[in-house]
């Protein structure tokens, strides 16, 4: 069994002794900063998705169809293979900027509230608010606004069209 859980559980202590479980059980477990949605796939055969991306609570819809079930495989191994073992400290990029920062760094310059990006992260919209703190901070800027010239100028976001 491998799981792909959000960076965020690292410092999740039931989360980690829950993957340190699986782990004895011969399962594998990788965090990311952000998943491009949340599912599971049993046999690569059957998938089960939230209806919704922001709410998990909303409901799930099951897949059964191959062609589907080859994409949402194939975005898994993507996945999983941009992912570091739980175990591992997160890198940070060559800007000193671990990748969930790099990410809320994209969602902040995209307009996404705090609130948003928190559920993106799996975060607390408090910590949102940190992680855009601190990313301000190091861009030694005052406003949001500021931050993206900053982050464009300084090659840390791409320049947009």
């Amino acid at each position: 069994m491998r799981t792909i859980y959000l960076d965020s559980v690292r410092t999740n202590r039931p989360t980690v002794e829950h993957a340190t479980w699986l782990a004895r059980l011969c399962g594998r477990v990788r965090t990311v900063a952000s998943l491009p949605t949340r599912m599971i796939l049993m046999d690569r055969r059957t998938a089960m998705l939230s209806v919704s991306s922001d709410d998990t609570a909303a409901g799930a819809v099951l897949l059964t169809g191959q062609g589907t079930l080859t994409a949402l495989c194939a975005l898994f191994e993507t996945t999983w293979e941009a992912a570091r073992p739980l175990g591992e400290i997160v890198p940070t990029g060559p800007n000193g900027r671990t990748g969930q920062q790099t990410t809320a760094l994209g969602l902040l310059a995209g307009g996404h509230t705090d609130e948003a990006i928190a559920k993106r992260l799996g975060v607390s919209p408090r910590t949102a608010r940190r992680i855009a703190s601190e990313l301000m901070d190091r861009l030694d800027a005052r406003s949001r606004f500021e931050a993206g010239v900053r982050a464009v100028q300084q090659g840390w976001l791409p320049p947009r069209p």
